[in-house]
């Protein structure tokens, strides 16, 4: 397990680490895959957006790693990944609590070797305590199942109600351990992520206008979230407001809305990219979803405000929290 700098402890030099970081990749990069390393690129760019006020900017499609440990091989994880990778998605989701770290695990190995060349983003979940201590031992744990030295970003995962986030940015807590990290160059940026109750979120901000900055806040926008307890209309604004950058997932509500004939997939996607978000995080299972969706991405344009409300319209009729169970 890869030990993470104690508090007291000076982080290392930016300079340094980034050179052998370098060196790494590099020496790594000879022995890639032929399969991933010849990769035809995609034909034309995924379209960039800066996320949030960090200075960095991202393709706007990112894969999610809940289906990469849900993959039924590792061999079909690293499919899923080299597929996203050769379609131009370079911001890869993950959390600890996945598949008790299997989708860490299987991610890390696919990555090995490109892994300068994206953002890697992961999570800590403890509902009981949200302690640092167990922030520490998520991410000496996440570390070494992705084989790597840092993080893009760390982020506090699945808040669940105002109490849940006050234990986590207590004195103590989880979010100070993870601010802290930041602090140390462990990890560049952090966040906060939440898809069950929009005032758990609007708390969490409570807390970043006390001082508590985080870079990016990760929650559910699509089409039907809209009419029922709705982080668009509640949450989106606040975020864009304090200019921190938005990471939209469940944009087709975990499948709900394509299998329920409620909207496409296409309809899903072109409505959440119409919203200032910064990376549609889509929680694709196979390459061919992969290479479907960044199609739709790259050649679709995103929905116009009329386009918008005339869809909005339409499915107001099937709202209901049984489509967002994850609400619940």
């Amino acid at each position: 397990m890869r030990r993470i700098p104690e508090r007291s402890s000076p982080p290392e030099h930016p300079a340094r680490r980034a050179v052998l970081r370098r060196l790494a990749a590099l020496l790594a990069w000879a022995g890639l895959p032929s399969r991933l390393r010849a990769a035809p690129p995609a034909s034309g760019s995924l379209p960039r957006r800066a996320l949030g006020r960090t200075g960095v900017e991202l393709p706007v499609l990112g894969l999610g790693g809940f289906h990469v440990g849900k993959a039924p091989t590792e061999k079909d994880a690293r499919r899923l990944v080299e597929t996203a990778f050769s379609e131009g998605i370079r911001f890869f989701d993950n959390a600890e609590s996945y598949q008790k770290g299997r989708a860490e695990r299987w991610m890390g190995a696919a990555l090995e070797g490109i892994r300068d060349q994206v953002f890697l983003m992961t999570k800590t979940f403890d509902l009981a305590k949200r302690d640092a201590e167990g922030a520490k031992r998520h991410l000496e744990g996440s570390l070494e199942r992705l084989r790597t030295d840092h993080l893009d970003l760390w982020q506090l995962h699945s808040v669940r109600s105002v109490a849940d986030v006050e234990r986590a940015f207590r004195k103590g807590g989880a979010m100070e351990y993870i601010l802290e990290q930041k602090r140390l160059g462990v990890v560049r940026f952090v966040g906060v992520t939440g898809h069950k109750d929009p005032e758990a979120n609007l708390r969490a901000l409570a807390f970043w206008d006390e001082g508590w900055r985080f870079d990016v806040m990760q929650m559910p926008l699509n089409p039907i979230d809209y009419h029922q307890k709705s982080f668009q209309r509640r949450v989106l604004p606040e975020l864009v407001r304090r200019g921190i950058g938005v990471l939209a997932m469940k944009t087709n509500a975990g499948g709900a809305l394509a299998s329920r004939g409620v909207c496409t997939v296409e309809e899903s996607l072109r409505y959440v990219l119409a919203l200032p978000v910064s990376v549609v995080i889509s929680g694709m299972e196979t390459p061919e979803q992969v290479r479907r969706n960044a199609a739709i991405v790259r050649e679709s344009a995103p929905m116009s405000e009329s386009e918008r409300r005339a869809l909005l319209e339409r499915i107001a009729p099937r709202a209901g929290l049984e489509l967002e169970w994850y609400k619940s």
